[in-house]
């Protein structure tokens, strides 16, 4: 997958996981920041494994929870879950970084 497409993904995931977090949080429509700190907006554990799962299911892959403390904005968080769509999507050897012998 190329930068670009990377790029859309994230853009996608971000767009909705900001209206995913405002619902389910009670923020007001289009407040939610994606450089600010999800727990700000009062996402706590139990709220996060919750979110965690429905985005486990957009994406067709597992998540370990430890992944939102590390990556603790919406920015930090969608741009780790396009860049591991990425990399499920290329063969073992590119992800590898090995020649792919075209």
């Amino acid at each position: 997958m190329s930068q670009a497409g990377a790029d859309a993904i994230q853009a996608e995931l971000q767009e909705w996981l900001c209206v995913h977090l405002a619902i389910h949080l009670g923020v007001p429509g289009g407040r939610i920041d994606p450089a600010e700190r999800m727990s700000a907006y009062g996402l706590d554990s139990l709220k996060a494994v919750a979110m965690l799962t429905e985005v486990e299911q957009r994406m067709g892959f597992e998540i370990d929870p430890s992944v939102l403390w590390d990556h603790p904005t919406v920015a930090a968080f969608t741009r780790f879950l396009a860049d591991q769509s990425a990399m499920a999507a290329l063969p073992l050897h590119q992800e590898l970084g090995q020649p792919t012998g075209d």
